[in-house]
């Protein structure tokens, strides 16, 4: 067997049973629907066959035979035979396609929520390791290739294969001789359908990875459409999406070459076959093997035979397609994700004792660069902790281990003294707030942005968190007031607004940690002092960690912690810190606050 031959029967052995394994899976919850829609596409399938083999039968009598009165009452009969067949496969064909729909978008819409499920629960390791468009890539184009697969693809082969056998059993009811000789050429074409598979397989993968990075390039520069405009880089953008397109469209012709192939080949491999059945089908009504009426039936059922032939390769190209887009959408269902919460016991509060020991990190994408070096971290209750120091020190980086959106490689952190690997993720996190420098809103209104501290609260809840947050009097200066659409990302808002609106959010939530990351370094002065107001009521009887450039908001802090390098270099108040002579805090100070 040639090594191509064994590489597409392995091929079709194990990824090809995976997939079918795959769609079975969603399918299986919608059998009571799928399973009727299948009897119902057999019946229409056999129903066409039935269909054409009583139109040979009459064109059989009507070539041949006396012609009057009895032989056009029998015409009509036969005539008004056929439409009561045509009628009652078009009543099952309406209910086979509604049901197909039915199971088909229903299955599909459960792998929807899945792969949107699993890709916003992957750990931070994965989702920074990949970009954006490529996974919105998987749910969008992937998943739509697999619709189409599941609603029009597998139901048109269900439907030939159907049509294939039963004519093939008529046909060789009529001349077992005539059937053999043309079922000859069909395990040259099976062989060749095999073949060509796994070639077209591959490059539709590869279109489908060429797509996704297309994909990657829209929805980066959407994202940072404001960057783009203001560097003038349209022209820029415009050519990465043209060179992945490009590439794309590469891969698209080079899998279009063996694809037009194979179907150009089927096409004159089947007329080739025909004219030779044609043939010897002649000589054997010369020979009186046949009679005329049988041929014609036999003629019709070759005829439908050849159709459905002609519909497998591209049925089994758009098959190939849908799995390489399977195939895809498995290996992102098989990552890893963040641990479930498997216990039902409620989410507790906590009271906000902090401990970090010895923690050493690095990034997984750089295992060889340290962020953090033998950190540690002691905060009591209520405390108000600073991290300070120049970017990259390491500030953010230890706020990522305490929402555990990593785990670190050494070292060992707590809260009330028991280890957060131990603890529920969704208690440990819902006890956890972020006010970050950069705030990006969600697209929707300032009630529901306000309201994705705590889902469910209701209006008096909202609106008291944002009078705390000093973010009332400007929403109700909105035409639509809390129901004022912030746009993309919050863009309709200014700087300061969007900052009360995150520090609304957080009040709801009402944590018993806050971490603040920057939150007035980029503000004027108004928005500052408006804002450190609501930060301070935000503060009251809660762990603070507060991560600052700018010393004037650390000075009334528990303990300051000044990094470089993933180290801590000095740590006390703002005047014990002051007082060291020659200290980096005492050198930042004198810059900042003289």
């Amino acid at each position: 067997m040639p090594d191509q031959e064994r590489a597409s029967k392995k091929l079709w052995d194990s990824a090809a049973w995976r997939d079918a394994g795959f769609f079975l899976h969603y399918l299986r919850p919608h059998f009571n629907v799928f399973i009727p829609a299948l009897i119902a596409l057999a019946l229409t399938g056999g129903l066409t066959v039935y269909f054409m083999r009583e139109l040979g039968d009459l064109v059989g009598k009507g070539l041949g035979g006396a012609k009057g009165p009895e032989w056009m009452a029998t015409v009509q009969e036969k005539c008004w035979f056929l439409v009561v067949i045509v009628a009652g496969q078009a009543f099952i064909a309406f209910w086979r396609i509604l049901l197909f729909a039915k199971a088909s978008e229903r299955a599909l819409a459960t792998l929807r929520k899945d792969t949107f499920g699993k890709i916003i629960r992957l750990p931070m390791a994965i989702l920074n390791a990949r970009r954006v468009g490529e996974l919105a890539s998987r749910l969008a184009n992937d998943v739509e290739a697999m619709r189409e697969t599941l609603v029009v693809t597998i139901p048109m082969l269900i439907r030939h294969s159907v049509m294939l056998s039963m004519c093939m059993v008529l046909v060789l009811q009529i001349s077992v001789k005539l059937s053999l000789f043309m079922v000859g050429t069909i395990p040259v074409v099976i062989v060749l359908i095999a073949i060509f598979g796994t070639r077209i397989r591959k490059l539709t993968r590869k279109a489908q990875d060429n797509l996704a990075a297309t994909q990657v390039v829209v929805d980066e520069s959407l994202q940072s459409i404001m960057s783009v405009k203001a560097f003038r880089n349209e022209a820029y953008e415009m050519a990465r999406y043209e060179k992945n397109l490009g590439e794309y469209l590469r891969t698209v012709i080079r899998a279009a070459a063996p694809r037009a192939s194979f179907i150009a080949f089927i096409i004159f491999a089947f007329s080739v076959a025909l004219v030779l059945v044609a043939w010897f089908a002649l000589r054997m009504v010369e020979r009186g093997e046949i009679d005329r009426d049988k041929l014609t039936q036999f003629t019709l059922l070759s005829g439908m035979i050849a159709a459905s032939f002609m519909q497998f390769p591209e049925l089994v190209t758009q098959l190939q397609r849908a799995l390489g887009a399977t195939e895809r959408v498995r290996e992102l269902l098989r990552d890893e994700t963040e641990p479930t919460d498997a216990s039902n016991t409620p989410e507790k509060r906590f009271h906000g004792e902090i401990e970090m020991r010895g923690v050493s990190f690095a990034y997984p994408t750089r295992p060889d660069v340290p962020v953090l070096r033998d950190f540690d971290l002691s905060a009591k209750a209520g405390q108000r902790i600073a991290l300070v120091g120049p970017s990259g020190s390491g500030k953010s980086t230890s706020i990522s281990l305490l929402f555990r959106f990593y785990d670190p490689n050494t070292g060992e952190i707590r809260i009330d003294g028991q280890p957060v690997k131990e603890l529920n993720l969704t208690t440990l996190r819902r006890n956890l707030a972020l006010v970050p420098q950069e705030v990006l809103l969600f697209g929707g209104s300032i009630r529901e942005n306000i309201a994705y501290g705590l889902p469910g609260a209701d209006d008096d809840e909202i609106t008291a968190a944002a009078k705390k947050a000093n973010a009332h009097d400007f929403i109700m200066k909105l035409p639509e007031g809390y129901d004022t659409i912030v746009g993309d990302r919050g863009t309709q808002l200014s700087g300061g607004q969007r900052q009360r609106i995150a520090i609304a959010r957080a009040i709801l939530a009402d944590p018993a940690i806050l971490v603040l990351d920057e939150a007035t370094s980029s503000l004027d002065a108004e928005s500052e002092r408006l804002v450190q107001d609501a930060l301070d009521k935000l503060m009251e009887n809660r762990t603070s960690i507060i991560i600052a450039h700018r010393l004037s908001t650390v000075r009334r802090c528990d303990q300051i912690l000044v990094m470089s390098g993933g180290s801590i270099l000095e740590r006390g108040t703002h005047d014990e810190l002051v007082a060291k002579p020659g200290g980096l805090y005492s050198s930042l100070a004198k810059l900042q606050l003289e």
